[in-house]
Formats: structure tokens, sequence, C-alpha cells
């Protein structure tokens, strides 16, 4: 892949007689940053062939070779984190599946570890102590239960959950885990539920995303029933193979003397939810939880490696970084003219069709990241397509 194959070499600004001191700032501060000219000729990406080219990759925006010295530093791919919520129903009908969530839990984590992907689990659930309650063993766990907690990577609130407000209460304990999160993580909340919830898709995103800005464009999964079952139809049926008459009836031979629903309701909302966000369902019904884990790593997984991430590199020189002065260059193939990828302010939100790239963090940034539309670009060229990060000229904006 092209990618594999972006990383640029240190590049001198000897090449206009200037000194690494004009490239980069001896201070801290952000310079405003401004934009450039030109008909770009991918998504977020501007030719350079009419500025100057200079021999170590920099590019002269004036075009007459007057214009400020870049150097180029080399750019470490890097993968995302994630930020799993997970929120387990505990009303009285969910023993059995209780049991199955705590001996998955850590199939999921093992997938996920196996990636090299570096997540944050947060569990909202009951503890042991209670039938319907979870506790994680070692290793995603402590596996000193009820006190499963194993900080930085797992975080336990022990707290009952209702049959309907899982959502709610997601929304009401953030300031209790919010600790856990990355600004520039990767963001999935999921629910395991017989049950439907009182807050509905919508709302449930828009306060979401309005209490923290980072889960824009976060996944939802969730395990719940798929549908409404009749109680009749499951009382009817023969009581030694309850399935035989509707894959949602079942029975607790302790108890029941006739087959009865699995779920309480359909799962309305979650599906709403799952269908919003490009996530992964399983059925209640169908009591069997492995698989349905196993689907979310992967998505979790599918989601969070991203090949154009980018450790900021150290600016040559040992000079202090100034971000309002730091631009992204992308050679599609050797002999072919750099394109300059423009800076979007907004983010990942404000990416759009024309691409670009943007910071994880505005105010105090770790990594550069390229839209997706400008990634699918890049990914898509030919063998020896080069990215390269920039420090020295002001930030060109689209």
């Amino acid at each position: 892949m092209a990618h594999r194959n972006w990383l640029l070499g240190l590049a001198t600004a000897a090449t206009l007689g200037l000194g690494l001191g004009q490239a980069c700032t001896a201070g801290s501060s952000r310079s405003s940053a401004g934009s450039g000219a030109g008909s770009p000729s991918g998504p977020g990406a501007q030719s350079g062939s009419g500025g100057v080219m200079l021999a170590g990759g920099g590019v002269d925006p004036s075009g007459a070779g007057g214009g400020c010295a870049e150097a180029a530093a080399e750019a470490v791919e890097g993968l995302l984190p994630a930020d799993i919520v997970f929120v387990i129903d505990n009303s009285g009908s969910m023993t059995e599946e209780a049991k199955q969530v705590q001996n998955s839990m850590n199939a999921f984590a093992t997938t996920i570890a196996a990636s090299g992907i570096d997540a944050h689990v947060i569990l909202i659930s009951s503890g042991s102590g209670d039938q319907q309650g979870v506790c994680v063993p070692a290793p995603l766990g402590s596996g000193s239960c009820p006190n499963d907690e194993k900080l930085p990577n797992f975080r336990h609130l022990l707290l009952e959950v209702g049959s309907t407000n899982g959502l709610e209460l997601v929304l009401s304990t953030y300031p209790q885990w919010k600790d856990s999160l990355r600004a520039n993580a990767t963001k999935l909340v999921a629910i395991i539920t017989d049950d439907d919830s009182d807050l509905g898709a919508q709302a449930f995103i828009d306060q979401l995303t309005a209490l923290d800005a980072s889960f824009v464009g976060f996944t939802f999964d969730g395990i719940f029933a798929p549908k409404e079952v009749n109680p009749f139809t499951c009382a009817l049926c023969n009581v030694a193979n309850c399935k035989a008459c509707d894959v949602c009836c079942g029975k607790d031979t302790a108890v029941s003397l006739v087959c009865l629903p699995l779920p309480a309701a359909e799962g309305k909302v979650y599906k709403e939810l799952v269908s919003k966000t490009g996530g992964v369902s399983g059925s209640l019904c169908a009591e069997e939880f492995l698989p349905v884990f196993e689907d979310m790593a992967k998505g979790v997984v599918a989601g969070s490696k991203i090949p154009c991430l980018y450790d900021i590199p150290p600016a040559p020189g040992g000079q202090t970084i100034d971000y309002g002065k730091v631009n992204v260059g992308y050679v599609p193939a050797p002999n072919e003219p750099e394109q300059v990828i423009f800076y979007v302010p907004g983010g990942k939100a404000a990416c759009g069709a024309s691409g670009g790239w943007y910071y994880d963090n505005p105010e105090m940034p770790t990594k550069l990241l390229l839209c997706d539309a400008t990634c699918s670009l890049v990914q898509g060229g030919a063998m020896g397509g080069k990215v390269s990060v920039k420090f020295g000229c002001e930030t060109k904006i689209q």
C-alpha cells in the first residue's frame, strides 16, 4: 500500500540560505493560520506546481523563491485509541444474560488488545453481589470481585441499571467516568438489555455530544430484542422446546411451568441508534452473546485502525513548534509535483467531501489526522506516494 511509503526524511532550509530559526518559533504561542490559493486536485489537496519546489521538499508559496523557509520531518503512523462505554440491564429478568456478558467481556477486550489499540472500557452495571450484576475477571478486570475495577483500562461504575433507563444513566453518570476518556479516541456505546429505552435515539445522540464533543461520530452497538413477542404464542408452545414456537420464547426451569417471552419489549430505540451510527447489533433471543461481542470488537478495531494518523514529529533543530505554522504535503508519485493538504480547523466533523487534515486536540496537539476523503485519496495513489509534515510557513486553510 502506498501509505506504507509515506515517510519523508528530514529536509533542510539551506536551499534558500535561511536558518532553521526562521522555520520554527522560540516560544509556544500559536500564530493565526493563513489561507492557500489554487485549484484543488483532490480532496483537501492543492497542487504545488504554482510554487517553487525546493530540493528538500519544501514549497515556496510565493512562486518566486522569496517566501518563508520550510523544513520537513518524519511523520510516524499510528492507531487511534478507543473509549468504550458498556451498559448492562440489571433488571430481574437478566440473570442468564448477565452471566454471558461476564464470560464474553475478556474475549472482547483480548481481540482489541491484540490489534495494538489502547482501549479504555467503562462498565455501568451492578456488581457480583446482584444475580443480574457483572464482575469482570482478569485480565480486563482486577480478578478481585466485587472490586473488579482496574484503572486506567477498566472502570466499573457499581450502579443498578433498570430495564429502560440505560441511556439516561450514561448521560447522568458522565461526570463519574469522563476522566477515562481521551479526546482523540474513537467512541463506542453498547447496551445489553431485554427492554426498550425511555429516552429516544436522537435525543440521546444530541445530549451525549452536547456533554462531550469527542462523541461526535460515535458508534452504538447493542444486544436487545429484535421484535415484539406474543405471550400467548409462547404459552401455547411445547414446554420441552419453547423456541420451536418462536426464537424469542424461553423458560426459566426453576420457576416457569410454561414458555414465556424472553424480552420485555422490542428494542426499537436501540435499533434506531445502531442504524444511525453504523453499529453492530445482536439478538437477545439467540442467547449466545460471544459471537456478537466478537463482532463488536472487530468493529472497534476497524474504526480505530486509521492509517492516516501521525504523531507530530519534533521540529528540526530542537526548536519549539509553532502550531500555526505547520503544513502537510503529499507527493502522489516520484517526480510528481507536491500537493498541499489544507488544514481543517473544525476537526473531523468539519472535514466534508473536500477533505484536509486536522489536529487531535487543537489546543494541545499531539497528532495529525487526515480527513476520510483525503485518506482515501492518498491510499489510492501509486506506490511511492509520500506524506510529509512541514514547519515554518503559515498554516494553509481551504
